[in-house]
């Protein structure tokens, strides 16, 4: 079933179900009819939902059919589409309704402070989008079905990154992420000692690691660079930076996303083409100093940020400036 055929059978339901919609940002028609149909897939059991068309729907499947589109939590799932494709509105809706909340959450499975910050921020650049798949981003928000609340699908959101950056402090995973540069910055202690293979590795990437993440900061348009220092090496939060750029911390985590993916491009280019590295070897790399080495990034950084003079000039002229590429 397509979904202009889910749309024709169900066209009632459908219509009642967009009804209950109170601000419907930038949303399209065309985008919540695909967004319900998609959960409808999602949800049912079975193939009942993208198989046939009219005649291949049984009274038992098109009630249940039914049954969902008149449960379906629409409100936050209009919220979850609007988020998904960038809707600025939407993300400030968003924040300001459900920032809190996840802090707390975070704040309740890391039992601290800094850590519950972290785990937050992280989300919500999730949220946004770290994957592209065919150039396109991939929002975490799209996996919302609208089914249940938005508010619980968010605490498994929190609960599964919570896990997840677990698990990355005790084995090597590969990620292939702009976290890898959040890990590098904010991993204070050094290595402990290590296997002779390992130590080996540790050599050899080192100062291949070292020089192109230099080299990458270095790179950066210097907004990019106030941007990071910041965050980074001031260690104010999203917050914070938002009112020093006059702009919603929304937009402060989007930047930040953006900034950290060409990090992570950046750092893949040189080490490809200053050390002739193969692609196995880019990642292992990365892998290897976000987790193991003790590159002093925040060092980097007060060798490539702005002096004060320069943050506070471009500080005042950041809300006329367009978002870090």
């Amino acid at each position: 079933m397509t979904v202009e055929d889910f749309r024709k059978i169900f066209e009632q339901e459908i219509s009642s179900a967009v009804a209950r919609i109170d601000r419907r940002y930038s949303v399209t028609d065309d985008e919540m009819f695909a967004a319900l149909y998609h959960s409808a897939k999602k949800c049912l059991s079975g193939a009942r939902v993208g198989e046939s068309g009219n005649g291949g729907l049984n009274p038992d499947a098109r009630k249940e059919t039914v049954d969902l589109l008149a449960a379906i939590n629409c409100e936050d799932l209009c919220l979850a589409v609007a988020c998904a494709k960038g809707d600025e509105a939407a993300w400030e809706d968003f924040f300001r309704e459900y920032r809190s909340y996840m802090v707390s959450m975070a704040r309740g499975m890391t039992q601290d402070a800094g850590a519950a910050e972290q785990l937050a921020d992280s989300t919500f650049a999730e949220l946004y989008g770290l994957r592209e798949s065919s150039g396109a981003r991939v929002s975490k928000f799209s996996f919302y079905s609208g089914r249940g609340s938005l508010r619980g699908w968010l605490r498994a959101v929190v609960y599964q990154l919570s896990a997840d950056s677990h698990r990355q402090t005790s084995r090597f995973v590969q990620t292939e992420e702009p976290e890898d540069m959040d890990r590098l910055v904010r991993a204070d202690v050094p290595a402990r000692a290590s296997s002779g293979e390992l130590g080996f590795i540790r050599e050899r990437y080192r100062a291949a690691v070292s020089d192109a993440l230099r080299a990458a900061l270095k790179d950066l348009e210097p907004r990019e660079r106030l941007l990071l220092a910041y965050y980074y090496y001031d260690e104010l939060t999203l917050r914070e930076i938002g009112r020093m750029f006059k702009v919603h911390e929304a937009t402060i985590s989007r930047w930040l996303t953006k900034v950290q993916k060409r990090i992570r491009k950046l750092v893949e280019k040189n080490l490809s083409r200053d050390h002739h590295f193969n692609r196995r070897e880019v990642t292992e790399a990365i892998e290897l100093a976000a987790e193991q080495m003790d590159i002093n990034v925040r060092q980097y950084l007060f060798e490539s940020a702005p002096s004060d003079r320069e943050r506070e000039r471009t500080t005042e002229s950041a809300g006329e400036a367009v978002a870090p590429r």
